[in-house]
């Protein structure tokens, strides 16, 4: 009824169809805020009217599904404060890039995730610097921006939010003093960032996220570091990093998030990890650790994800682990552990994924009272005896398995497990009739055993089955049934 609107929410309506140029939003003159996010305008181009709110503080279209060009227009909204175009399938020119810069120069927020800004080249990005007296928020995440970024713009005075992430082509170094900002947020992963990390990292106190996994930095992880007392997650794997993994990484008592894995990490695993209370992702995999696994890792309350595989780890698993534990993904293989599978890989009600293969395991496969665990990867290891219980996937290779196949094995696996996508005994001394894979199956191998008989037509029939291992003629005597 009246033009005098000056906020307009409209997002997450389900709304679709073509935005409009003529549409009346774009005849609202006085308009401060406008928010058209998560609504399906597939199809549609940002109409040139949206230069005509000139009033425009606050602008959103993100997740719209919106294409084709941002119009220049955009331009004239001289007062925006924050803008955010993000994951639409629209593309930024630098003309359009240079005018918007110059002119708006309050903006605090500026998110353009996905936008393809891929004609901007060093000179767009510098300009940057203009907002340095309000910029606080900048993401451009998976934008194809490529060149070498100036190490100023990390150092914007204001800036509590930085995500350069997925931009493979977008080159530069960190900062290497005068990085007292206010950064609470710092994400640069999947770049082409590089060289090391200076020690001015340790002046981003406020930090409460820092990811720098998949860029291509190497050198030792400064001490100042671990002085990033806020830091909730920590990613920098995917590196070169090297050096020992400091005692310090204690003081990061709110982490719950720590990646350091597929780096040239040293040394042993620090036992530092019982002030680590809120812990509940660790990842060390992939890197050239010694000695043995700290138990304390096993008394973290919280720990859910626990990842040290490929790495050098000597000595038995540790036998002792805390009461309650949520213990869900445990990848200790690819080391050279020793020793018997501790009971609680048996009876932990939350652990539904545990690999120790490639290791020097020993005894005898106990009885698993879970009913939680769905992938057990044993393969490679000197164990014997066998297993039961309501699997998807099951790796037994290359153990010391003997004897027939157990008649509970063959009902269960023809009648009670039903989500079973993975079976691998090869490689043992196992005898007898073959198992009939059950249906749906995709991975079935029995090879280097010494079964005898017949082959079950079943094979033929299973029309999910994708990789079938046959045990070889030197091993075992067979007889095929003509088809």
């Amino acid at each position: 009824m009246s033009d005098h609107v000056i906020g307009l929410d409209l997002s997450c309506n389900k709304l679709k169809g073509e935005l409009h140029p003529n549409s009346i939003i774009f005849q609202l003159r006085h308009l401060q805020q406008l928010n058209l996010a998560f609504n399906n305008f597939s199809g549609s181009s940002m109409p040139i009217g949206v230069g005509d709110l000139v009033k425009l503080t606050h602008l959103n279209t993100s997740y719209c599904n919106l294409n084709g060009n941002i119009p220049s227009t955009i331009s004239h909204l001289s007062k925006l404060v924050s803008l955010d175009l993000s994951f639409n399938f629209v593309e930024l020119d630098s003309l359009t890039w240079k005018k918007l810069i110059h002119n708006a120069t309050n903006l605090r927020e500026l998110h353009l995730n996905i936008v393809n800004m891929s004609s901007l080249r060093e000179s767009s990005l510098s300009m940057l610097k203009n907002l340095s007296s309000s910029l606080v928020s900048l993401s451009l995440s998976e934008t194809e921006l490529q060149g070498n970024l100036s190490s100023d713009i990390l150092s914007l005075p204001n800036l509590q939010r930085l995500d350069l992430s997925f931009n493979q082509n977008l080159s530069g170094q960190l900062p290497k003093s005068n990085w007292s900002t206010p950064l609470r947020y710092l994400v640069l992963s999947s770049s082409a960032f590089s060289g090391e990390i200076p020690y001015s990292i340790g002046q981003l106190k406020y930090l409460t996220r820092l990811d720098f996994s998949r860029c291509n930095l190497d050198g030792m992880v400064p001490l100042s570091l671990w002085n990033l007392t806020q830091l909730t997650y920590l990613d920098l794997s995917f590196n070169k990093l090297n050096g020992e993994i400091s005692p310090l990484l204690s003081n990061l008592k709110h982490l719950i998030h720590c990646d350091l894995g597929f780096n040239n990490f040293s040394s042993s695993i620090p036992i530092v990890y019982g002030n680590l209370i809120k812990l509940e992702y660790l990842a060390l995999s992939s890197n050239n650790l010694t000695g043995q696994v700290p138990s304390s890792l096993f008394h973290l309350p919280h720990l859910s994800h626990l990842y040290l595989s490929s790495n050098k780890l000597v000595g038995p698993i540790p036998i002792e682990i805390t009461k309650r534990s949520k213990l869900s993904y445990v990848f200790l293989g690819d080391n050279m552990l020793n020793g018997t599978i501790p009971h609680w890989c048996y009876s932990l009600p939350s652990l539904l994924e545990l690999y120790l293969s490639n290791n020097n395991l020993t005894g005898f496969i106990g009885e698993f009272s879970t009913y939680s665990l769905q992938y057990l990867d044993l393969s490679n290891n000197h164990l014997t005896g066998f297993i039961a219980r309501n699997l998807k996937r099951l790796y037994l290779s290359n153990n010391n398995i003997r004897g027939k196949i157990p008649k509970w094995f063959h009902k269960k696996l023809l009648n009670s497990w039903k989500d079973i996508q993975y079976l691998d005994l090869s490689f043992n001394k196992l005898q007898g009739d073959l198992p009939i894979p059950p249906s749906g199956i995709e991975y079935f191998s029995l090879s280097n055993n010494n079964f005898t008989g017949y082959i079950s037509s079943t094979f033929c029939n299973d029309t999910f089955l994708q990789h079938s291992a046959m045990p070889v003629p030197f091993m075992c005597s067979i007889w095929l049934t003509t088809i």
